[in-house]
């Protein structure tokens, strides 16, 4: 019998979990309908009442009537339609201070004209008022500050500057306005906390803050100068849909700061949602397969230079790069504070690259120095020709990466020389790094075979670059970084054109080229 494969199992695994998760989301968006065994609500939207929203601003999240801030109220023509108003908001004493700042919002019904101190006491009383509070602060260090390396040397260095309180430039809230008539006894946990009950019944509109509307970025820098603050407030209309989503993925958020996500990794995540359920359903399955793909590849290069007992068809150079390139992309990440989606997957490529090197390097660990290699035909033709293609390679790459780098220097402010050090290479790797992928195709072409090339990690990889063209577009990253994404895509079709160009005859092995990967033919036979 024959023995299903790693891949085999790892894929059915991956598809069986992706199942059940899309059934588990299915059954989340479901609202609860009302039954006999539990008590049934109705909305009070029902009532078609007239609904306005009350802003109030101060600097504690829970203050006294004569310490909050009136600034508007404005009235919601349509609860299903969204829409923007903007605000000029005075900022309170404290929060010139480098103190914080809070939000306070009502929804009520349209209140007649009262006067400022009436109207916080008031609301707060009313029994068919809802009310979310918002943070509206947030700390911030200070941008790091640029010069002219050359003219400015003597001034760059690192300042230490305490963080300072920036106020978020977008005030969003939300509104369940689907009137659904549910039963209180199968209420989510996540939902019942926002459920306002009401007479008869009713449950008041479920009414909250929407912190996937909120940015780290869109926010406006506080001193003691500073007396109003322009805030949008931003109105959205919620189906039940929206609002599981929006209640589970703040649960998530409030978790991933737990486990040291920064702001800005939590807006990269963020940003994915700004988009329609059904294009975020597709980011989802995208996003996983990218994961088993990941995985495979990590799996089949692992295995593949395991078992490698011969260079021969392998670009001894291109491996040496590759552990050089990834280790300076990853520094580069590291230095614009890039996500954690980004720079996950490069740590452990990182790792591979690095591992290869000592895979290739023969060094004698007992005695610490290189062993003596005797070279067989095809790998003494592997070494003429890739150092041949190196050569033609040299006239090209060097003069363009030093150049850029003096360019870099001369024209464009940078952090420091630790910055502009890592800027230089990372540029020669992003604009010119690919050259450093054309000694294998020379070697390919010379030796008019691809049967040395490990194809199962290289076709994982290269439909992973498709992924990452997707993803370029929805994940920020570093625009070089982005680049990176498509230029792969070009290597990735001149490899597949010379597997097109020479075929491999598994029937004839060449014991210099050395082993190549098992067909599924070999390995029944194998299991027989």
């Amino acid at each position: 019998m024959k023995l299903p494969s790693f891949t085999t199992i790892v894929s059915v695994l991956f598809i069986s979990y992706l199942g059940n998760l899309f059934y588990s989301i299915w059954v989340m968006v479901q609202p609860p309908i009302c039954t006999s065994e539990g008590l049934c609500l109705k909305s009070y939207l029902l009532r078609k009442p007239n609904l306005e929203l009350n802003i109030f601003v101060s600097s504690h999240s829970n203050p006294r009537g004569s310490e909050v801030i009136f600034v508007n109220n404005f009235p919601i023509p349509n609860y299903n339609v969204s829409y923007e108003r903007m605000m000029s908001v005075q900022l309170p004493k404290i929060t010139k201070q480098n103190g914080t700042m809070f939000a306070h919002v009502f929804l009520s019904k349209t209140q007649e004209k009262l006067s400022s101190s009436d109207r916080w006491t008031i609301l707060l009383s009313d029994p068919e008022t809802v009310y979310t509070l918002v943070p509206m602060s947030i700390y911030k260090e200070p941008e790091y500050k640029v010069f002219q390396l050359l003219q400015d040397g003597e001034n760059v260095k690192k300042n230490v500057e305490k963080p300072i309180t920036h106020v978020k430039a977008v005030l969003p809230v939300s509104m369940l306005t689907e009137p659904l008539h549910i039963s209180q006894i199968h209420l989510p946990s996540d939902i019942f906390q926002y459920l306002r009950f009401y007479k008869n019944k009713e449950y008041l509109p479920i009414f909250l803050h929407n912190s996937l509307q909120d940015r780290s970025y869109n926010v406006t820098k506080i001193d003691k100068n500073t007396l109003h603050v322009p805030i949008l407030l931003r109105y959205e209309p919620l189906s039940y849909t929206g609002l599981r989503i929006l209640t589970q993925t703040q649960l998530a958020m409030i978790t991933m700061q737990q486990f040291g996500f920064k702001n800005k990794d939590i807006d990269e995540i963020k940003a994915i949602f700004d988009t329609n359920h059904y294009l975020l359903l597709i980011s989802i399955i995208v996003a996983f397969v990218h994961i088993l793909f990941d995985f495979l590849a990590f799996k089949n290069d692992i295995s593949f230079w395991r078992s490698r007992k011969s260079m021969a068809g392998l670009s001894s150079r291109l491996v040496i790069w590759r552990a050089f390139s990834q280790s300076v992309i990853l520094l580069y990440l590291f230095e614009e504070k890039a996500s954690m989606l980004i720079i996950v997957p490069s740590v452990i490529s990182s790792i591979i690259e690095i591992w290869k090197v000592f895979k290739i390097i023969p060094i004698d660990w007992k005695n610490l120095k290189l062993k003596k290699l005797t070279l067989n035909r095809v790998e003494e033709d592997t070494k003429k020709f890739d150092a041949e293609s190196m050569k033609y390679l040299s006239y090209v790459l060097y003069p363009l990466c030093v150049g850029a780098a003096v360019y870099s220097l001369i024209y464009e402010p940078q952090k420091s020389w630790y910055s502009w050090s890592i800027k230089s290479l990372v540029n020669g790797v992003y604009a010119f790094g690919f050259l450093f992928m054309l000694p294998q195709l020379f070697i390919n072409y010379r030796l008019k075979s691809v049967a040395h090339l490990p194809w199962k990690t290289f076709m994982y990889k290269a439909f992973n670059t498709f992924i990452d063209d997707l993803f370029a577009f929805i994940i920020p990253m570093p625009t070089a970084h982005r680049l990176a994404c498509f230029r792969d895509d070009i290597v990735f079709l001149i490899y597949i054109y010379q597997r097109w160009l020479y075929p491999v005859d598994r029937s004839r092995l060449d014991e210099d080229i050395g082993e190549l990967e098992p067909s599924s033919q070999e390995v029944k036979t194998k299991t027989d």
